[in-house]
């Protein structure tokens, strides 16, 4: 069998494997907690165990902590882990002694196509949207288990096998060794036709591609679907989408309404990164299940203890129950997630985070009148998201200063006034949260730059102010 035989082998494989999970996950989505519950604890169980002899970092640690011991594995007393921690301990910490971060990383740098390590191994990079870059591995059975949960994820949306085929658009990193490239290249064996574009295509060229494959389901990060609703408005693209889905970057009401104006669907918003953890909106549109059979999920605030149901946490703690060759235990992720305490109306039982607020590390921390200091969240600038005017926006905190950076939508002039009247507005709007003189600046832009994934940072905060941790949405 040549390689291009056993390649194709593989992803059938692949997908084979990952339908058998999703309907399996599928049909546990409206059992009691108590039978969730007993799952993952089976599954810590086998994932803790399996770190502790095979780790060498896990088994030194949970030695250290004491957490392992002769009764059941309680996940609160097992050690947290950072991205840093990640990349300092990489080689000690993975389980197959011949991944070596430095090797791995050069190797993931010169990917050119849907390849794997040691013809085993998948390889991946995060953008480093939050600042820290990460290198994740997953086996066979570990990569399945994350393609079972990209399809669960879809077949929410409405997406199932048909005749003729579904034509499936999946807009998103760039880079061969970004997990999104790494999932449509998987999943283009036939099922559905599959257009993967990167989003670091200039805008002509994103337009001419979807306007000749014309998608029934298209997948985009909502500022890239901002650009898209404009050129929709503007006839200059012109799509009937049965299924539209959002994912990886703050999705705010505004831009909700706006896409579904400029599309004539709602669209469906998802939750999905790299170290593990899935989730996506029901048909009720109510927050997003987080698929806590397949990745634990803890809402902690800053001092790592777990926040009520109700109440916006500090930062997340993922632990992944099906990778075996780098086991992730309570990794932390900076999202600003509140989980929702109601059952939802579909009757799901997995948890539903109600709002993304963004990443803790979004948040700004701008002078108050009382002498204090005020937290301001990404969603306070969400008027700029609603201005007709507006495409796309940065925040740039420089010291006292938000630097305001905007690339206009094609209708506005030069003559325009529109520098002063959204620095009045956002001053405006500071002025209500309590800041004392907010000093604030706009600036056009052609266009704003983006993360090796294609994802574009909302706001960018000064690292030399320290953060003031708030539950203030």
């Amino acid at each position: 069998m040549n390689s291009k035989a056993r390649y194709h082998q593989r992803r059938l494989a692949d997908v084979a494997a990952a339908l058998r999970q999703a309907r399996t996950q599928t049909g546990r989505e409206q059992r009691p907690r108590a039978q969730l519950a007993e799952h993952q604890q089976q599954r810590l169980e086998a994932v803790v165990r399996h770190a502790a002899t095979h780790s060498p970092y896990y088994r030194r640690r949970l030695a250290e902590t004491g957490a392992l011991g002769n009764g059941p594995v309680q996940l609160q007393h097992l050690p947290v882990l950072n991205k840093a921690l990640l990349m300092e301990h990489f080689d000690e910490l993975v389980c197959d002694p011949r991944l070596r971060r430095d090797q791995l990383l050069d190797w993931a740098g010169q990917l050119t196509g849907d390849q794997l390590y040691l013809d085993r191994y998948r390889i991946m990079l995060t953008s480093g949207s939050s600042g820290r870059p990460g290198l994740f591995v997953y086996d066979p059975a570990g990569w399945r288990s994350t393609c079972a949960q990209i399809l669960r994820t879809s077949s929410w949306a409405g997406l199932r096998p048909s005749l003729p085929r579904q034509r499936l658009a999946l807009l998103g990193g760039a880079a061969p060794s970004h997990i999104s490239r790494q999932g449509a290249a998987t999943m283009a064996i036939g099922l559905h036709r599959v257009l993967s574009l990167p989003v670091t295509l200039p805008l002509p060229q994103l337009v001419q591609a979807l306007n000749q494959f014309q998608p029934t389901y298209l997948h985009v990060y909502p500022s890239v679907a901002m650009w898209l609703a404009d050129e929709q408005q503007a006839g200059r693209l012109r799509l009937s989408p049965q299924m539209l889905v959002t994912i990886a970057e703050l999705r705010t009401p505004e831009m909700t309404q706006r896409l579904t104006d400029a599309f004539g669907v709602h669209p469906f918003n998802a939750y999905g990164c790299t170290e593990g953890l899935w989730g996506a909106e029901c048909e009720h549109h109510q927050g997003i299940h987080l698929f806590e059979d397949r990745t634990l999920v803890e809402n902690v605030d800053p001092d790592g203890q777990p926040v009520p149901a109700g109440q916006p946490g500090a930062r997340l703690l993922v632990t992944n129950l099906h990778n075996l060759v780098q086991p992730l235990l309570r990794l932390e992720v900076t999202d600003l997630v509140t989980l929702d305490p109601d059952p939802c109306p579909c009757g799901r039982t997995l948890v539903r985070a109600s709002t993304i607020h963004g990443r803790s590390d979004d948040i700004l921390s701008l002078a108050a009148r009382d002498g204090g200091r005020v937290s301001v969240h990404p969603l306070q600038f969400a008027l700029l998201t609603r201005d007709p005017q507006v495409r796309e926006f940065q925040v740039v905190q420089d010291g006292p200063t938000l630097r305001i950076r905007i690339v206009p939508s094609q209708a506005v002039t030069a003559d325009d006034a529109l520098e002063t009247r959204l620095g009045q507005a956002i001053a405006h709007q500071l002025l209500g949260l309590g800041v004392h003189d907010p000093q604030v600046t706009v600036e056009r832009r052609q266009e704003l730059p983006r993360s090796a994934g294609g994802k574009l940072k909302l706001v960018i905060a000064d690292p030399a102010i320290q953060p003031v941790h708030s539950n203030a949405p």
